[in-house]
């Protein structure tokens, strides 16, 4: 019988390929496998994902299994990089030396941006030798992930062997490799691999989990959790219908959703598709019992939404006409508010535009890089401008800072989930001059919060008029708040809350806590508020500033997550360290992972567990035990 505690080291890394279509990634993928790999003429462009299984043997004698991920190269595809686009893994951004159509910046900063700066090999593809010059010195001053720059010419082979080398090289020192995983984990996953089939039910997964002597619930979900990171399969735990379903080969879900997209139907439809269509698109028997999770893997990767008020009827809007539509503007009294990038990764806007899709006016003014929202007799105009790094808002209306305060808490969730993406808030300026511009002076909103903040600075000079603003009602312009109330309007509110206040990337910790606390939170123990109670069409943003207000108790569940949502820290976090300066708050923080707390004035408060030994450094027996005696700390300070 197996020993539970049994464990065999892991010798497994994920390789993506990436770049411009047609530069030769399939022809390297597969000539990597097999060098003895004939190339085709014109080889087919990979539609959305390939995955391919190299194996070489390591020094020691033991198999290392390499999972080579060949991505489409048209720009169709580049939105759902994110999602596959992973840490622990190595990339290759290859080259074709005849078209010198590569934007190496671009693809460097793709990787930078969503993998955590992993490591990454330029592969110059010199069809019919001809050679490509690259700034190799700029390139490396710019990226300190570039490994190396390597060249080939595929049709003989040159080079190829040097390439095959410099991939194990650099693969076998990736952080998890070798990592001891459970024997039981490794039986599973090679029963998962004998299965023929593209996906299995979870509860089959539960099933053959328990076959193989894994019993723990907690432990399966580990298991496909880790799986899923390892590009092995996928299994979205946290939505609600994609997590019925283990996909045991990734390629087959994305070459689904990417046979809608490249569908001369729906292209011509710019977009629009219906469930009809769908029926006809995936009539295949490999998708034909799936076209519900199908349809929600399309949602999920933001690539589609559905009509409001048309049941059944679709918008991809990344196949949206690119022409603007005609529409009246009054530009009387407008709110301007403009993103600016360091380097804008594609898909922003049309995340952007699936995620407010209920709000587009008349559900017509949309286009594929634009969109008009109308909501409470204001409208707001949001367009990008890729050229120029630039996402521009303007809205007019009644309500326009309500409206605003929407708008800007999804971009910022979209913001976060790239890592270390560099971007500016500009807010506009309202001397006399520019307050009924449509082009004003602008500040960045970070310099005005130092300037309020930390200079303790109240005026600013506009470069336009040359006259001096007030600092504080430029912030105030553009962001949701009861500054201007009367003081007599304002009720005085009763702490008797415990505020959560956590990163929507670390929902898995935050389900935990609430299970933790169920108890207490059952018996009325404790009164517990987190954004999950926020109401359908309710104003979200004056519900968690009440709950703010309201808190007696806040715990913040620290990871890398939350200090880099700027949600977090410029609207939850400023109001609750002042309570708990000047009202007695009671801040507990949980450290999730390892995280750079002490940069941030969270170091001044008490910690829930020590952070030297954070959550997800433990064992499933000391996490438990490590939430009880949490749950009995928050339990002590909100009484």
């Amino acid at each position: 019988m197996q020993d539970p505690n049994e464990t065999e080291p892991l010798y497994e890394a994920k390789f993506l390929i990436v770049g411009e279509g047609g530069a030769g990634k399939t022809s390297l993928a597969k000539k990597i496998e097999n060098e003895d790999y004939k190339l085709e003429p014109e080889e087919e462009s990979t539609q959305g994902i390939d995955v391919i299984q190299w194996k070489f043997t390591l020094p020691s004698g033991q198999e290392f299994r390499v999972n080579i991920w060949d991505f489409g190269g048209q720009e169709i595809y580049h939105q759902t990089h994110q999602f596959f686009l992973t840490e622990r893994s190595l990339y290759a951004l290859v080259a074709d030396t005849r078209k010198e159509n590569t934007d190496f910046y671009y693809w460097l900063k793709v990787v930078e941006l969503l993998s955590d700066n992993s490591s990454v090999l330029i592969i110059k593809n010199e069809k019919q030798n001809r050679e490509c010059p690259v700034n190799e010195r700029e390139l490396r001053g710019e990226f300190t992930n570039l490994k190396e720059i390597l060249a080939t010419d595929l049709a003989n082979n040159r080079g190829l062997a040097e390439i095959k080398q410099a991939i194990q090289d650099y693969i076998i020192k990736l952080p998890h490799v070798g990592t001891n995983l459970p024997k039981l984990w490794v039986r599973v996953r090679v029963a998962l691999e004998n299965y023929s089939r593209n996906y299995i039910s979870v509860q089959e997964y539960y099933e053959l989990c328990r076959g193989n002597k894994l019993t723990d619930r907690q432990d399966m979900l580990r298991l496909s959790r880790y799986l899923h990171d390892l590009g092995v399969c996928l299994h979205f735990q946290n939505d609600p219908v994609l997590k019925n379903t283990v996909i045991l080969k990734p390629e087959w879900g994305t070459t689904a959703v990417y046979k809608v997209l490249d569908n001369q139907t729906v292209k011509k439809n710019q977009g629009y598709f219906t469930q009809n269509n769908l029926a006809d698109i995936w009539q295949n028997v490999d998708y034909a019992e799936m076209r519900d999770e199908l349809l929600q893997l399309m949602k999920r990767f933001k690539l589609c939404y559905e009509i409001p008020g048309s049941p059944g009827t679709y918008i991809a809007p990344n196949l949206l006409s690119l022409d603007q539509p005609n529409y009246n503007w009054d530009e009387s009294n407008n709110l301007i508010l403009r993103y600016t990038y360091e380097f804008m990764p594609k898909g922003i806007l049309t995340r952007f535009i699936v995620e407010m899709h209920r709000y587009i006016e008349q559900q017509k003014l949309v286009w594929k890089t634009g969109v008009v929202l109308s909501k409470d007799s204001t409208r707001a105009e949001v367009i990008e401008y890729y050229n120029q790094r630039e996402i521009k808002l303007r809205l007019t209306g009644k309500r326009k800072k309500e409206l605003l305060a929407i708008i800007t808490h999804v971009f910022d969730e979209i913001h976060n989930s790239y890592d270390r993406l560099k971007y500016h808030t500009l807010v506009p300026c309202n001397c006399e001059t520019c307050k009924d511009s449509q082009t004003p002076e602008s500040y960045d909103l970070k310099v005005l919060r130092d300037f309020r903040d930390v200079k303790k600075r109240y005026q600013i000079q506009c470069r336009i008029s040359a006259d001096m603003v007030d600092v504080r009602r430029l912030i105030d312009d553009v962001l949701e708040t009861d500054n201007n109330l009367p003081t007599s309007m304002i009720e005085p509110v009763t702490r008797n809350q415990v505020f959560i206040s956590y990163s929507h990337q670390d929902q898995e910790w935050f389900n935990k806590l609430q299970t933790s606390l169920k108890p207490m939170i059952r018996n009325q123990t404790l009164q517990v508020w987190d954004d999950t109670q926020i109401k359908p069409g309710t104003k979200w943003f004056k519900e968690i500033k009440n709950a703010l207000a309201a808190a007696k108790v806040a715990i913040l569940m620290v990871s890398p997550n939350f200090l880099a949502s700027d949600f977090i820290a410029n609207d939850e976090l400023p109001p609750l360290l002042k309570a708990a300066e000047t009202e007695g708050l009671t801040i507990i923080w949980i450290p999730l992972s390892y995280s750079l707390y002490e940069e941030t004035e969270i170091k001044e408060y008490q910690a829930a567990h020590p952070p030297n030994q954070p959550l997800d450094t433990l064992s499933l027996a000391e996490q438990n035990k490590a939430w009880v005696d949490i749950c009995k700390k928050i339990k002590a300070a909100a009484n």
